[in-house]
């Protein structure tokens, strides 16, 4: 549009001297009335980023961003709906789905199973065992049905900002996990400041950055006792504001000498963990009740107490609580006080730090700028950045921290949507992270359940990819925001997350577990729930694509290429990369049973030989 009407003037004998060029189109459209003969009020699209909006393509890459996976009808329906319109629907959607109830159930199917057997006397959830694949099977069932799919899209990446994992503290208590991933799902629509409050009050983060029992400063008889600092260091840094005072564009503000400035120093960290001292579990009577720092005793007497009736206390669903131990006394940090109160009301010290954090000025760019990147671009503008943390600051109702806005800004920014300059702009986009790259392959084939669940451990998955939920080797994430691999990229002065996850290992590990996945037709890891279970082969999937085998005859391989570059890359293959495909697949063996009908074996491997060398492109590998 920009180029055709730029020529017309210039057809048109505009003095060149004096021409003022006025662009119209990429979202100028101030002083422009278009008409259209559908009179609907609609013809302005043509002049805005939306143009004739949305098709097929910009379905895909809109859902790609938006949702762990799609399939083809989600697609379709996308087209005849709008962008914005998924949104409003998906932001109706109430949380759909338990990660702790089914796995409850799966707990209690367990327990059932060795009574029903008589293996060991009056077996209850207290006494019988359950570990991490459990977990996992809960957390893939959810992410594959549950219909609230911005939702399960959104809380990944809220579990690679605000951080727990299995590593070392949560080693087989899938409770922990479950609970953990729930509240986010829960959190993940609603606002920042209540999103922080719940976190901090989880107990899975209160043991993974130890402020769990965590001791007031004591100082007498000799003792040099001090609050731990870990949570209070990581909250500022990794959850609300970042190392450096920050611009509201993300920009870091320079001193006189051209120096970032830093947002807080040891003092502020030190005056802050005195605010999270004195919490416990849920149940404890004091400090240190139980001797739950025995690792031992709280795995065999904690993590697993929960009943389906709830009449036990659920640990890792109750908050933690101060008990004793709360330090009293002033703590001034980031250039606030909070006054000195009681050890009775040491729970509205932390309610003051928490909003001492909230309202700080960093909080809409660093939210902001991690939410891009883990949704749509490593390398956002200061612009697009400056847009979405204005809405965290303002969501046009006066109201801070709506996550609903925040993530609609996100997703609809004109940055986001612009597919053009995304495709020459080499800075745009992201590597797909390998978990994500795996629930593309899962949510957008079709698949064969005859009971609606699946079941999956994700544990090869792990080994190849080193990614699932939950399972970050640090507080750190997978990988960090600016993490800048070597050669073009720091060069440039970008950064590219993802690729701290890329080398070797894992890169061959994607194209075998691709072979796997794809070729020999085993998506998931099926195990046994409990030893003696019973084999249930309607849980251990495969793909289905029969419908695809009658576009595997080589005059039609291009509708075939043509589907799975709009599924999986919506539509940016590039030529070279398709006549490659083509040419490898058109020389694979053909034969057919009856004249247009295609030998099912031999369509089986060219259907899914086009999948897997699309799958392994750079073309898929790189989102834009």
């Amino acid at each position: 549009m920009k180029r055709l009407l730029l020529l017309l003037l210039s057809i048109a004998g505009f003095n060149k001297c004096n021409a003022q060029i006025i662009t119209l189109g990429q979202g100028n459209t101030k002083n422009v009335v278009v008409t259209s003969s559908s009179n609907d009020n609609t013809g302005v699209r043509t002049l805005n980023t939306d143009g004739y909006l949305p098709n097929s393509n910009s379905a895909s890459r809109f859902l790609s961003q938006a949702t762990l996976g799609h399939n083809i009808a989600q697609i379709q329906d996308l087209t005849l709906i709008g962008n914005e319109q998924w949104l409003t629907n998906q932001f109706a959607m109430p949380n759909s789905f338990s990660t702790k109830n089914y796995l409850s159930a799966m707990h209690q199917t367990f327990v059932d199973s060795m009574n029903a057997r008589g293996v060991v006397p009056l077996a209850t959830l207290l006494n019988t065992n359950v570990g991490d694949w459990h977990f996992d099977i809960s957390w893939f069932q959810g992410s594959m049905f549950a219909p609230d799919l911005l939702r399960w899209r959104v809380s990944l990446a809220l579990s690679e900002i605000f951080v727990t994992s299995r590593v070392s503290t949560f080693k087989d208590n899938p409770y922990a996990l479950a609970s953990y991933y729930d509240l986010l799902n829960n959190n993940a629509f609603g606002n920042y400041r209540s999103l922080i409050d719940s976190i901090t009050y989880h107990p899975s983060m209160a043991v993974y950055l130890t402020f769990m029992n965590n001791h007031a400063t004591d100082l007498q008889y000799g003792r040099q006792v001090y609050p731990d600092e870990n949570y209070a260091r990581e909250i500022m840094q990794l959850f609300s504001i970042g190392l450096y005072k920050l611009n509201l564009d993300g920009s870091e503000m320079k001193d006189a000498n051209n120096k970032s400035i830093p947002t807080y120093d040891n003092n502020d960290i030190a005056n802050l963990a005195k605010v999270f001292t004195g919490l416990s579990w849920g149940d404890s009577r004091y400090l240190g009740d139980g001797v739950k720092n025995n690792w031992s005793y709280t795995k065999r007497l904690k993590f697993y107490a929960i009943d389906s009736s709830d009449a036990k206390i659920n640990t890792w669903r109750n908050p933690p609580r101060i008990v004793n131990g709360h330090e009293v006394g002033v703590k001034t940090f980031l250039g606030s006080t909070i006054p000195s109160k009681s050890i009775a009301a040491g729970e509205t010290d932390i309610q003051d730090a928490l909003n001492i954090l909230f309202n700080h000025p960093n909080v809409g760019p660093f939210i902001a700028r991690r939410l891009i990147q883990r949704l749509v671009t490593s390398n956002p503008s200061p612009a697009y950045i400056g847009r979405v943390a204005s809405i965290f600051n303002n969501n046009g109702n006066n109201v801070r921290g709506d996550l609903k806005a925040v993530i609609k800004a996100v997703l609809l920014d004109i940055e986001a949507r612009d597919c053009c300059s995304s495709n020459t702009n080499v800075s745009q986009g992201m590597l797909r992270e390998p978990f994500i790259r795996y629930m593309n392959i899962m949510k957008g084939l079709p698949i064969t359940t005859l009971n609606g669940k699946i079941r999956n451990t994700m544990y090869d998955h792990y080994n190849r990819l080193e990614q699932v939920p939950l399972y970050a080797p640090s507080v750190f994430n997978f990988f960090q925001p600016d993490y800048a691999p070597n050669g073009l990229v720091k060069n440039a002065v970008k950064v590219a997350p993802e690729f701290q996850l890329l080398n070797s290992s894992s890169l061959t590990g994607y194209f075998n577990a691709l072979n796997k996945w794809i070729i020999n037709d085993s998506p998931t890891d099926f195990w046994s729930l409990f030893v003696g279970e019973t084999y249930k082969p309607d849980q251990n999937p495969r793909f289905n694509l029969a419908a695809d085998f009658v576009l595997t005859k080589n005059d039609r391989l291009p509708e075939l290429l043509d589907k799975y570059n709009l599924l999986f890359a919506h539509g940016t293959l590039s030529a070279e990369t398709l006549l490659s495909i083509k040419t490898a697949v058109s020389n694979m063996p053909y034969s057919e049973d009856s004249p247009g009908v295609p030998n099912a074996s031999a369509a089986f491997r060219r259907s899914r030989i086009a999948l897997y060398l699309i799958l392994s492109s750079p073309d898929y590998l790189i989102n834009k």
